[in-house]
């Protein structure tokens, strides 16, 4: 692309250099920016509040355990806390006199005196009276106020590990707990344990995956050593603008995977293209244009990467029509291939070349601005500038050039 001066009446994306001085040479890729990225990416997914244990309705499977606590334990409300306090108590109230019915539904954040006490001994507790509250006396926190409750507290295991706790309670007036009551606990417990394991072996293979993944993105990169590190930064620019559309949670990990795996046809472009000290000629240019195909071809038949292959295909595309491989243009062009076109264009203007400098930051935003509605998608953009500005600070630092000559904060206007 060209560098193009901004018209002065069109709206600036801007960003102060004043306390953010960067070597203006590129620098190896280190573990220190991998543990930044994974803080960030963690940061960015936790503040979509769409995971099951942050939300205010009660995940599909807690729910469910819940209602089987509250049915075989006749309870007035049931709560099941992680180990950690997160956790969600779900309220029972009577129905014509005899049956129990939801009344309301809260999260917790931290766990109660009885659940404490349950998840520190590992062993289950059941207060039915007021002096059994003296059983908690040991914990430094407030005891429950049983005088208007009966509590019946299990730990949840798995393996002898401590997951959780299984907590209901009845009001005074309804039956004590009994040893049978215990013993229908812990099989709803044992039940429970299984489940949240089940998740917990599912997160960690998760991770796996998106370890293997970010491995990959890295070896494309290590193919140029002036792109290292431009898949990460691709996805975390593509994420900060996922986080202004509106991506829910799982769009996110889509739209992540295909940013880090955009450049993935490069695998089968020449090194000796790749590295060109020098412009590449039209021949070259146009097989280079080949990788998204190339990169298309190589995830199709994954099962688990089917949703971002489109994204890979068409990352070149431009809003115009008049992109690669296909020239399609506007809302055909799938939204996250939309979104990692500008953070690829953006990545690639601020880096060093061996042809060219780096643009600015400010020089990169302008150019990005003046190719609004041709090039790139009016919404993607916006929402990129929106999003630079807004995360910029917790972003994790790849060497910029910034633009010495503006003073003043962040802003975008």
């Amino acid at each position: 692309m060209e560098t193009a001066e901004m018209p002065a009446t069109t709206r600036t994306y801007g960003i102060s250099g004043a306390d953010h001085q960067v070597p203006e040479t590129y620098t190896s890729c280190t573990s220190d920016n991998e543990s930044a990225w994974r803080r960030f990416r963690k940061q960015l997914l936790d503040r979509i509040q769409t995971s099951d244990w942050t939300s205010w309705d009660p995940p599909e499977m807690v729910a469910g355990i819940l209602e089987m606590a509250h049915t075989t334990l006749t309870a007035s409300s049931c709560t099941l806390y992680l180990a950690n306090g997160r956790g969600h108590r779900i309220h029972y109230r009577m129905c014509n006199g005899e049956n129990r019915v939801r009344a309301s539904q809260t999260k917790t954040n931290k766990l109660d005196a009885a659940a404490q006490w349950v998840i520190q001994h590992k062993q289950p507790i059941i207060l039915n009276e007021p002096g059994d509250r003296d059983t908690l006396a040991e914990l430094q926190c407030e005891p429950p106020d049983i005088h208007g409750r009966r509590v019946l507290c299990i730990p949840v295991l798995t393996d002898g590990h401590v997951l959780g706790a299984l907590e209901a309670t009845r009001h005074k007036s309804d039956e004590p707990y009994s040893a049978r009551d215990l013993e229908i606990a812990r099989i709803i417990g044992s039940t429970a344990g299984m489940a949240l394991e089940n998740i917990r072996l599912r997160e960690s293979i998760d991770e796996g995956y998106h370890s293997t993944i970010r491995a990959l993105a890295s070896a494309i990169d290590a193919k140029d050593p002036y792109t290292c590190g431009h898949s990460q930064s691709v996805a975390q620019y593509s994420m900060v603008c996922g986080m202004v559309v509106g991506l829910d949670a799982e769009q996110m990990r889509t739209l992540e995977t295909a940013a880090l795996l955009h450049d993935i046809g490069k695998i089968g472009i020449d090194d000796a293209i790749l590295r060109k000290p020098r412009g590449l000629s039209p021949a070259e240019r146009a097989v280079v244009r080949d990788h998204p195909v190339i990169g298309a071809a190589i995830v199709h038949d994954v099962g688990a990467l089917q949703e971002v292959v489109d994204l890979i295909l068409h990352h070149h595309e431009k809003y115009n029509g008049s992109g690669y491989p296909h020239g399609i243009g506007g809302e055909e062009i799938p939204l996250g291939a939309r979104i990692i076109g500008v953070a690829d264009a953006f990545d690639s203007m601020t880096t060093d070349r061996p042809y060219r400098r780096a643009l600015t930051i400010n020089e990169s935003m302008a150019e990005l601005l003046r190719c609004r509605g041709t090039h790139f998608c009016p919404q993607a953009l916006d929402a990129f500038a929106v999003g630079f500005t807004r995360y910029y600070n917790e972003l994790p630092k790849r060497p910029r050039v910034l633009d010495s000559t503006v003073s003043g904060p962040l802003f975008v206007r």
